[in-house]
């Protein structure tokens, strides 16, 4: 990939429309057996915690101070017994004291963050409902060995798919409920606005200079109607089929190659620090910051030069000496070219 094209195209944002051929297939998901799939990873968990509640007398449902504000809004708007807990999402030698949720009538969210988090859970029976996370960390390690009590993700993270959540209980057993979800037609028309985008988005990553980017418009308005919509639906059979497609790909062994290769080429900067463990592949290259401003400063300069990485997450206070994480994505869209271009930008930054 020239330079040129890289300019002009931009990194980073949503997926284009890919054809699963181009993609290697993976045997990873045969680990995770009897798992459903829904539209969102929102409506994954939304249905699992309803049943847990129905199903059990439930004091609490814990989530992790550092969360993703759009889930953890929507979640609260569901449910009115939620509550955090603190947790330093960029050290995992400091995870959370898992062992002090003694009561089995709570329910902890756990999350893999970034892909390199591992949780040991306690084998007992006074304890709570643990429900990890994989949503940064699809097939990750931690995410195909968990010993939580389920599991879910939502896949658009990692799959070029338009919609797609999972869940799954981690021991192989069938998941034994169902709630009647409905059927709605608002869903059709939002994985078709998705669709489109996706193609409008590969159409311009061909021809750049013959296409528009009306892509980023049509995503924006179907991020706004995701974050306020509450009804779980069921997912349609040609879209159930769509997902299966890109299940069964290897999304991570790209990953691993793209870091090696950009891990190696970024000077030493006193300002961020870069996620890094050698026994797991991180969601992408995940830079911590100490400062807003360096923080704010680097990610401008990205962006003037068309790599647009994404902050995750906005809005969370964290009463640490890293505070802010800017991810740039490495996944298969990219090679060693890519890498050394992002590299040879987040050299050049001068704050």
């Amino acid at each position: 990939m020239l330079k040129e094209e890289i300019n002009s195209v931009g990194l980073g944002s949503f997926f284009p429309k890919t054809d699963s051929n181009i993609l290697k297939k993976s045997t990873d998901i045969e680990s995770i057996k009897n798992f459903e799939i829904f539209y969102t990873g929102r409506h994954a968990i939304k249905q699992l915690l309803t049943k847990l509640l129905e199903e059990n007398t439930i004091r609490h449902i814990w989530l992790p101070d550092y969360y993703c504000q759009h889930v953890t809004s929507w979640l609260k708007v569901n449910f009115n017994n939620i509550k955090t807990y603190a947790i330093d999402p960029f050290n995992v030698n400091e995870p959370v004291d898992i062992e002090s949720f003694t009561s089995n009538e709570d329910i902890v969210m756990l999350n893999n963050f970034w892909g390199v988090y591992e949780y040991q859970i306690p084998n007992t029976k006074k304890r709570a409902i643990y429900i990890e996370d994989h949503s940064h960390g699809w097939l990750s390690k931690p995410c195909i060995n968990s010993n939580a009590d389920f599991c879910f993700a939502s896949l658009r993270k990692t799959l070029p798919i338009p919609l797609g959540g999972i869940l799954w209980k981690p021991n192989g057993e069938k998941i034994s409920f169902r709630i009647k979800s409905s059927t709605d037609e608002s869903f059709i028309k939002i994985w078709d606005k998705i669709n489109h985008a996706m193609t409008l988005k590969h159409e311009y990553i061909s021809k750049p200079k013959e296409n528009n980017k009306n892509y980023l418009t049509i995503i924006g308005e179907t991020e706004q109607f995701l974050h306020t919509q509450y009804k779980i639906i069921q997912v349609h059979k040609l879209h159930y089929d769509f997902i299966a497609k890109y299940l069964y790909k290897d999304y991570n062994s790209i990953k691993k190659e793209n870091f090696n290769t950009i891990i190696n080429k970024i000077a030493k900067n006193s300002k961020f620090k870069i996620i890094q463990n050698s026994e797991h592949i991180t969601f992408g290259l995940e830079l911590i910051f100490k400062n807003r401003v360096s923080f704010v400063s680097l990610k401008s300069h990205l962006i003037k030069n068309n790599i647009f990485p994404s902050e995750l997450w906005p809005g969370n206070n964290l009463e640490k000496e890293y505070k802010y994480l800017l991810n740039i994505h490495i996944d298969y869209r990219y090679n060693i070219k890519t890498m050394e271009y992002i590299a040879h930008k987040i050299n050049s930054w001068k704050e």
